[in-house]
């Protein structure tokens, strides 16, 4: 699948390029290709500092799903050991 985004848009920016350069010349096109390779830079970087912050809030959530499903399956439970209380401060 990446192929089918990958491929065409190199082949664009090839395009893209060559006119610039048959247009402009070769300052225009070197300007089109640094500007693409900064945004480039940018996205991927950014997306790997922003990862990590993913991850975590993904494995927070499991983790606190886990528990609400802990606690609404075991209500029977906790109700008879007279445990809300509890069972409430270890969701918090």
């Amino acid at each position: 699948a990446m192929v089918f985004n990958t491929v065409p848009t190199i082949l664009e920016v090839g395009v893209v390029t060559g006119c610039m350069y048959y247009q402009f010349g070769m300052g225009h096109a070197s300007t089109v290709l640094a500007t693409i390779g900064a945004y480039v830079g940018y996205t991927v970087g950014i997306t790997q500092w922003r990862t990590q912050f993913r991850k975590d809030m993904n494995r927070l959530n499991n983790k606190a799903s886990g528990k609400i499903s802990d606690s609404l399956l075991n209500y029977e439970t906790v109700k008879y050991f007279n445990n809300e209380k509890h069972e409430g401060r270890t969701y918090e």
